[in-house]
């Protein structure tokens, strides 16, 4: 009986270090997936970052060429007016 209860401590020990490796795999993958989730988190804040400031040059390019319009459209309306 004694051979029997040694082997199974041993089995019980090899089995407990197996999962001590898998646990030891999970904390690793699981610090790899955090880390690569915070940078994602990173790297979407600067791209919305850059949204907001391509809106704003949009809209400030948008304002600029409906002045220009108006200038144009009122240069035109004075060419109109001039008799040759």
């Amino acid at each position: 009986m004694e051979i029997f209860s040694i082997n199974k401590e041993i089995i019980n020990v090899n089995r407990i270090e197996e999962l001590e490796e898998k646990i030891d795999r999970l904390i690793d993958t699981f610090r790899l997936m955090k880390e690569e989730n915070e940078r994602l988190k990173t790297e979407i804040e600067t791209m919305r970052n850059n949204d907001r400031e391509l809106e704003g040059k949009i809209s400030e390019i948008r304002g600029e060429r409906e002045l220009l319009i108006e200038k144009v459209q009122k240069i035109l309306e004075k060419v109109e007016k001039v008799e040759i």
